[in-house]
């Protein structure tokens, strides 16, 4: 028996021409046990369809769309095994890049804007190297810089707390090139900090995402954290304060591992769902570094969030992962927050997200690797 499944709502890009798709491509998944069928579409109705099988039934799904009404459909069919047998084959989906910037070209950084306790500052302008013009918008949504001092500041004081800057560096090549510079100077209270904040639609689609660059974290960040600290690598949250976040912790003697977990920050101290630990994966202090970071959201025991530094996986974890009815309001792309003495910083380049693996399912990229092979 064929399952039948039909969603209509409403298409917020409609009449929008783009050279490629954005975050607000259309995202359906019909599941069936292990198997998963992911639909993206683009306007105008150009459609690319991706399954995920194993053995048995395989869903199948499209999208019908029409811009003339702004509306989509998504029906799925879940296919009997026969299929199979009769060696059909069914197309796999490549994972498309949907924004990427070495920070080159003629960047410039906004004075800071509608500052209260913090600030918000833009990067304005089109990488050189891929075309790509800042902000990312994902999924319909914006991206920024949040200088949050957690004090009353201006637009001229705020720097006193957080800086961003477009610096020169040798970079993560042996060569000059640009790099987006991120320091806290000074603490307004406990939750200073200076994100590169993706603030999503929450009533698009969302999908899996995949984000890498490029980090250097300063030469003595172990000193400045000391024994039984943490340093905030990346994070999301959602409308209603769940949280994935990642971490650098310090132990009682000072030594770096990594840490990742999911909770819930809604009622007053974090409730934690789960979090693991990985303390045999080195951490780079004061030298460059390539971190990779992808999730799959899901109620069910599909859900993914998985992590590699320098190619080597630090995490794969499957099972339950904030699914539900949720929407993702916040993506710290990048992150300085932590605690310890000041003043804390790191370099960033090379800032790559995808709608799935690059280099194939739960591989990494590598420290060389860019793009797919």
């Amino acid at each position: 028996m064929s399952l039948i499944q039909f969603e209509l709502c409403s298409d917020l890009r409609k009449g929008r021409s783009m050279k490629r798709p954005l975050f607000g491509k259309a995202v359906h998944r019909i599941w069936d046990s292990q198997k998963v069928v992911s639909i993206r579409s683009r306007m105008p109705e150009r459609i690319t369809l991706s399954v995920n099988q194993s053995s048995g039934s395989a869903p199948l799904s499209w999208v019908v769309r029409s811009p003339i009404l702004g509306l989509f459909a998504s029906i799925g069919l879940r296919l009997s095994a026969l299929l199979l047998p009769l060696g059909l084959a069914l197309p796999s989906h490549a994972a498309e890049i949907l924004f990427k910037s070495s920070f080159e070209g003629s960047l410039l950084l906004s004075k800071p804007y509608e500052c209260q306790t913090s600030c918000w500052q833009d990067i304005r302008g089109s990488d050189a190297l891929t075309g790509d013009s800042w902000a990312p918008q994902a999924w319909l949504g914006d991206g920024k810089l949040q200088l949050l001092a957690d004090t009353p500041v201006t637009p001229d004081k705020v720097n006193n707390y957080v800086l961003n800057e477009i610096q020169r560096v040798m970079g993560p090549h042996g060569q000059q090139t640009s790099v987006l510079y991120s320091e806290i100077r000074k603490r307004g209270s406990s939750a200073t900090q200076t994100p590169y904040l993706l603030t999503p639609s929450t009533t698009a689609l969302q999908g899996d995402l995949y984000v890498s660059y490029w980090i250097k974290l300063q030469p003595d960040l172990l000193k400045k954290l000391g024994p039984n600290n943490w340093w905030v690598l990346f994070e999301w949250k959602t409308n209603a304060q769940q949280r994935l976040i990642t971490y650098i912790l310090v132990d009682r003697q000072t030594r770096p591992y990594w840490h990742l977990k999911a909770d819930d920050l809604s009622a007053g101290p974090a409730r934690s769902y789960w979090e693991i630990s990985n303390r045999t994966a080195p951490v780079p202090v004061g030298e460059w570094f390539k971190f990779e970071f992808f999730w799959h959201r899901s109620s069910q025991h599909d859900g993914r969030a998985w992590q590699a530094i320098n190619g080597q996986v630090v995490f794969d974890r499957f099972g339950s992962l904030l699914g539900g009815n949720d929407p993702i309001d916040r993506i710290m792309l990048t992150q300085v927050y932590a605690g310890g003495s000041l003043p804390l910083y790191q370099w960033v380049d090379d800032i790559e997200i995808w709608d799935g693996f690059p280099c194939g399912d739960g591989t990494p990229c590598g420290p060389k690797l860019t793009g797919p092979q």
